[in-house]
């Protein structure tokens, strides 16, 4: 079998694979002018992949002469990865083919009585049983992808240091999960696997310089230059959330002042409308049962489509909130789009009317204009990003310029 999908391969054969994932069905003409590469070339790199199965052909071009033009298009059964979301009360993985469809879907619900060490041999099991529900061959996976909630230092061992995570700080979790998976294991955070799952299989899809705004427990963003993961020289770009909003606003975690976490997550505006309700709020305590204590996001929302002015001034105030850091994204970054997703990005339309209204409102130039703010309409997108990591790292062209 060639073995395309590692380093030191033809240049040419993955940038054909990427292109046919991307643009296809296409012709080998289509190919060869798209490309820039010689006819010859593309038609011994087709043969091969056919050859292989990593490609298929998918129906013809009409032609007035001659003969027709076979189409072209990947073969998304032709190999797998498994996507893993570590959350702080949930496990889920799943078995994923190359056009991002869930093939096999697991959770594991967790207490605080689950450690980390619960977790792993839980996710020890996980690739065969996948794979044997599926009945897909090991030979067909690439690798497991897991997606976390923090960031991993750049040790061996790989430790994360997240808060509230299994009762645990100093979790060498790199070295646990390569232990524990007889496959390729690739850890990331939470927003930048998002990114790619947005990147392969979303509304980004095609689009080559965009920035993900993951808004839920938290909030941060994944950042995609010129069809990469863009990391900086921490491997921590994209931190948003510690980007300063307004100095003299709440004290952070990270130990500054006004940072944009402090003003949008799930907690911070469930916390905003719990204290508009205690000010000022008694007529309308009948929007939430008359309880005050158990208010959560959904409770807000449906308070605003029944007519509640306070809980809609609370998804207001935080769609100009986060309006802020998405108008500081894009006079830094000037991306195609800007996508925003999360439980929090994406739980009402009037969230993201009041983010481009903040946005109109701050732009300075016409690249302001030109960025589009979506936000997402994908489902298990830590999931589907974590496997998509695998099949970015699969297909990089990074690595071999």
């Amino acid at each position: 079998m060639i073995n395309v999908f590692h380093v030191g391969k033809e240049l040419n054969i993955k940038k054909v694979i990427k292109f046919i994932r991307d643009k296809g069905p296409i012709s080998r003409k289509e190919l060869s002018d798209a490309m820039d590469i010689p006819q010859p070339t593309i038609t011994r790199i087709i043969e091969e992949l056919l050859k292989e199965q990593i490609i298929r052909e998918a129906g013809t071009l009409p032609s007035s002469r001659g003969r027709r033009q076979v189409l072209l298009t990947l073969n998304a059964q032709c190999y797998y990865s498994i996507g893993v979301e570590i959350g702080r009360t949930v496990v889920k993985s799943a078995l994923v083919d190359l056009e991002g469809n869930l093939i096999q879907f697991e959770v594991k619900p967790t207490t605080k009585a689950h450690k980390i060490a619960d977790v792993i041999e839980y996710l020890r099991e996980i690739p065969g049983q996948l794979l044997k529900q599926a009945n897909v061959d090991a030979s067909k996976l690439l690798g497991v992808g897991v997606g976390i909630p923090g960031w991993l230092n750049e040790t061996k061992e790989g430790y994360i240091s997240p808060s509230n995570f299994y009762g645990e700080t100093k979790i060498p979790l790199r070295a646990m999960l390569e232990e524990a998976i007889p496959f390729p294991v690739i850890i990331d955070n939470n927003a930048n696997v998002a990114a790619l799952a947005e990147k392969w299989f979303g509304k980004s899809r095609g689009s080559t310089d965009f920035v993900y705004i993951l808004a839920d427990l938290g909030i941060g963003s994944g950042i995609i230059v010129r069809d990469n993961l863009y990391r900086g020289l921490s491997g921590k770009a994209g931190e948003i959330a510690h980007t300063t909003v307004d100095i003299y606003g709440e004290p952070c975690t990270c130990g500054n002042y006004g940072c944009l976490e402090t003003l949008v997550s799930i907690p911070k505006v469930v916390d905003r409308m719990k204290k508009m309700l205690k000010l000022e709020g008694r007529s309308e305590l009948h929007y939430f049962n008359n309880d005050i204590d158990t208010v959560e996001l959904e409770d807000i929302i449906t308070a605003m489509e029944k007519g509640s002015i306070l809980a809609k001034k609370a998804l207001e105030d935080t769609g100009t909130f986060l309006g802020v850091g998405v108008s500081n994204v894009i006079q830094h970054f000037a991306p195609e789009m800007i996508v925003i997703g999360g439980r929090l990005g994406t739980c009402h339309p009037f969230l993201l009317e009041q983010i481009k209204k903040m946005v109109a409102a701050r732009e300075m130039n016409v690249f302001s204009r030109k960025t589009a703010i979506v936000s997402s309409d994908m489902k298990e997108v830590i999931v589907l990003g974590a496997a998509a990591q695998v099949i970015d790292d699969s297909f990089s062209l990074y690595s071999l310029l």
